[in-house]
């Protein structure tokens, strides 16, 4: 049968903990404060990383809207106007395989319209071999302001080869002609087409 505790007794046990209360306490204060620190980098990280994907969209839809824009004018005589001049991508001699149809000669007036680009010191020729860095500039709004120098975007168009048409097409009279469209700011984007067009004659 236990006996019961008298005052002096609950004395004695209090004396027995010897801070104890206070030890676990200040312990749970600072697993606390531990899980507050790691909550709020949590925080900090996740909008450091939202930062970034929303950077990468952006550059991702300037990219792909850079490459549609070349695309809806590559292999054709339809000029692309820029502030005055413009260029075009007609294929003159489609026996010429590999073709450069963009602007190619970084001396050229529509190689960087907007005087974005940081060029050698002397002029050169883009190739298929060209890094991107080196590609010809283009802005997505046809600025010249560095307010929107966020749009700019390099590009490349290509002619590839010829090539069979696609069926239903007579292929003694008709040929398609492949190309390749790339454009890049930060993100690469490549796209490839085929038009249609008479045979090519040897």
């Amino acid at each position: 049968m236990n006996k019961p505790i008298t005052a002096k007794g609950v004395l004695v046990i209090l004396a027995d903990q010897q801070g104890f209360a206070l030890i676990t306490a200040v312990m749970m204060l600072f697993v606390a404060m531990v899980l507050g620190l790691m909550v709020v980098d949590s925080a900090d990280m996740e909008i450091l990383l939202s930062g970034g994907q929303q950077r990468y969209e952006e550059s991702l839809n300037i990219t792909e809207g850079g490459s549609g824009s070349e695309a809806a004018a590559i292999g054709t005589g339809n000029p692309i106007n820029w502030a005055g001049p413009s260029r075009s991508y007609a294929v003159v001699n489609p026996s010429i395989q590999n073709q450069i149809l963009s602007p190619a000669t970084s001396s050229d007036a529509l190689f960087d319209p907007g005087g974005d680009m940081t060029l050698p010191g002397t002029a050169y020729t883009v190739t298929a071999a060209t890094t991107p860095e080196l590609w010809p500039t283009e802005n997505l709004l046809n600025s010249t302001a560095a307010a929107d120098d966020r749009f700019d975007y390099q590009y490349r168009g290509t002619y590839l080869r010829d090539d069979a048409p696609p069926k239903g097409y007579d292929v003694t009279k008709f040929s398609g002609y492949l190309f390749q469209i790339e454009a890049q700011r930060n993100t690469l984007v490549e796209m490839g087409g085929s038009k249609v067009g008479p045979k090519m004659s040897l």
